[in-house]
């Protein structure tokens, strides 16, 4: 994962969590994981697996599906330019 796509999801999460009006501790309780380590993984989210991106998209009702697809065709389109 490049470093900008990273930095596009870390935001994505971010953004779906306060959309639903989770907290981030929230997000820890349903990953079974400490705050400091959900917050770890919204500035890393590349430190998440993917069962727990699964998780949380589900949880945010959020398409990580459409998220990802968006990026590569943006990356592609800007790629051929």
């Amino acid at each position: 994962m490049q470093v900008n796509e990273i930095n596009s999801l870390s935001e994505e999460l971010k953004l779906q969590r306060f959309k639903q009006k989770k907290s981030q501790e929230d997000c820890a309780k349903l990953l079974e994981v400490s705050v400091p380590t959900y917050r770890e993984y919204e500035y890393h989210p590349n430190k998440l697996s993917l069962e727990q991106a699964f998780l949380l998209s589900e949880y945010l009702n959020w398409n990580l599906f459409e998220f990802f697809l968006s990026n590569v065709l943006q990356n592609a389109i800007a790629n051929k330019s």
